[in-house]
């Protein structure tokens, strides 16, 4: 990432390198206008005796001003730039990752989980970045300084280059509690955002389950958790930048007065003493945030990096490793089931000849296991699943896709129209017309909503009813008019009529083409060719 960024995070941190040199060199600069231009006048010289020091010493202060100013502007800009340009491309890549076309193996990460990886995390992960923008800068600046303060008094120098390494060292590790809470807040916040992820989705189902309270107890459980993480990780933040803060400021006030005893001894002139004042007080900025940097922002970012790359490094999906292209049907077959092993001991053997119009009932936990392998979602452990005669984890997932669509059981809405949503069919809309037909096929009425197809529709499609939105759903596998089309109970929210309506379109509309139909309803059965029956723990022929 910081490779990546290198073209803006150089030239900044280059220009803020001359800011905090300009920083250091303006108390200098003062101290020998106090000995060059204000000793002398108090002492009665005249203009013409400081004249040449006053106009000298005044184009230093401006130079050394227009450094301070375009080095801090222009530095903070590039820095700024390449950490938003980073952030941009981090997010992207942790998208690909989320929407690989081969998935991912273990666990499934709930929506919400990989929406906080791919927003909070990201952006805490890319403040790693101002440790490679400002602290250079800083850290010239505090050599700078030393070295400064070695020319006022050898015994000044020497302190602060030994006291400098000690205080850095020493707040590093004063930063370790915020580093592990850091990553037990992003870890709660993640946890809460993918319950309530999960509850607003499920919320019909919780409330027609009358379960709204238990449901409410758990994601106040989670949230409650996610609170007290999140108050230690701010506690300890605010008590690491207390401690820094307090850290730099005893620092320079050290470096002070170590100053004053020369300066009252004789062996520092008054303009010395000022300068060591300037410089000690231009110190506490870059310590404090050199700290603050290495620190804090160091911590969050390592707690939010480790994350990320746990998400990156995922494997595959190991059903989604095939490289093999589809080629033409074989034997008239298009789908195959090869004493397939499903739950609840189902083993299912059919065949799905090209154009037919398949209904297979199955048991709802048969359908999830067959849908998981048609999606390339899992391997099946006993027997297999063929497509044009080859199984189908051996195909490359994308073009295996392009061929076969299993429409999701949980109808998605997106925001935008109703004939917005059917045309959402890939890369290319599908044609507002090949969008009418396809609501018409799933029996939705452009009279049912006030403004017809033309209807704005929130996302999620809530102000809809169920069977609206699962409507809506078939419309849009249908517009897409894959060559093979698998869908699961598409009618479950729809009246007994409805059904059979769609029904007999649906076999009308996909004559010529393979269509797998998972389900059980009367009106599907009535209109298919071969009905597949199985029940649990028998075996189904076809």
């Amino acid at each position: 990432m910081i490779r990546s960024a290198w073209p803006w995070v150089l030239p900044g941190a280059l220009l803020l390198v001359v800011f905090n040199v300009a920083s250091m060199l303006l108390p200098v600069a003062v101290g020998r206008f106090v000995d060059t231009v204000i000793t002398p006048a108090a002492a009665g010289a005249g203009a013409d005796g400081i004249g040449p020091a006053l106009t000298g010493w005044s184009a230093v202060f401006v130079a050394l001003y227009a450094a301070i100013h375009l080095g801090y502007r222009f530095g903070g800009r590039l820095g700024w730039f390449g950490v938003q340009r980073a952030q941009y491309e981090l997010s992207q890549a942790v998208l690909g990752r989320v929407l690989d076309e081969r998935g991912m193996a273990g666990t499934v990460r709930a929506p919400g989980v990989l929406l906080s990886l791919a927003t909070a995390d990201v952006h805490r992960t890319c403040l790693a970045l101002y440790v490679t923008v400002y602290p250079p800068g800083e850290a010239v600046g505090l050599v700078v300084a030393a070295g400064v303060l070695f020319w006022v008094h050898p015994a000044l120098g020497v302190g602060v280059i030994v006291a400098l390494p000690v205080v850095l060292l020493l707040m590093h590790a004063a930063a370790r509690t915020l580093r592990r809470r850091s990553g037990a807040e992003q870890a709660g916040l993640a946890d809460a955002a993918a319950a309530a992820a999960d509850l607003v989705a499920g919320y019909r189902v919780i409330r027609g389950l009358h379960a709204q309270d238990t449901a409410a107890a758990r994601y106040r459980g989670v949230s409650r958790a996610a609170l007290r993480a999140t108050l230690a990780a701010r506690a300890a933040r605010a008590g690491f930048d207390a401690v820094s803060a307090a850290t730099a400021h005893a620092f320079a006030a050290v470096v002070v007065i170590a100053a004053a005893v020369p300066a009252f001894e004789g062996r520092i002139s008054p303009g010395q003493l000022v300068t060591v004042a300037g410089v000690a007080v231009t110190l506490i900025g870059p310590l404090d945030s050199l700290v603050g940097a290495l620190g804090s922002f160091w911590a969050v970012s390592q707690a939010s990096a480790a994350r990320v790359l746990d998400l990156t490094a995922t494997p595959s999906q190991p059903a989604a490793a095939g490289t093999a292209v589809p080629a033409g049907h074989r034997t008239g077959r298009v789908l195959g089931f090869e004493r397939l092993g499903l739950a609840d001991g189902v083993t299912l053997d059919a065949v799905v000849p090209v154009g037919g119009f398949v209904v297979l009932e199955l048991p709802q936990s048969a359908q999830a296991a067959l849908s998981g392998f048609l999606t390339l979602r899992a391997v099946p452990s006993s027997g297999r699943v063929t497509f044009a005669g080859r199984a189908v984890h051996e195909y490359r997932p994308a073009l295996l896709r392009e061929r076969l669509l299993v429409a999701p059981r949980a109808p998605g809405v997106l925001a935008g129209t109703v004939l917005d949503n059917v045309r959402a069919t890939g890369a290319a809309p599908a044609a507002a017309g090949t969008a009418r037909t396809a609501l018409a096929v799933a029996g939705f009425d452009a009279a049912e909503l006030p403004d017809g197809y033309d209807t704005v529709l929130g996302d999620g499609g809530r102000e809809l009813s169920g069977g609206q939105r699962q409507r809506i759903a078939l419309a849009r596998s249908v517009a897409a008019d894959p060559e093979v089309l698998v869908l699961i109970e598409p009618t479950t929210s729809v009246d007994a009529v409805t059904e059979h309506r769609v029904a007999t379109r649906l076999r009308e509309h996909r004559a010529g083409r393979t269509t797998l139909v998972l389900t059980a309803a009367p009106a599907f059965r009535a209109v298919a060719d071969p009905v597949v029956m199985t029940d649990e723990g028998t075996k189904a022929d076809a």
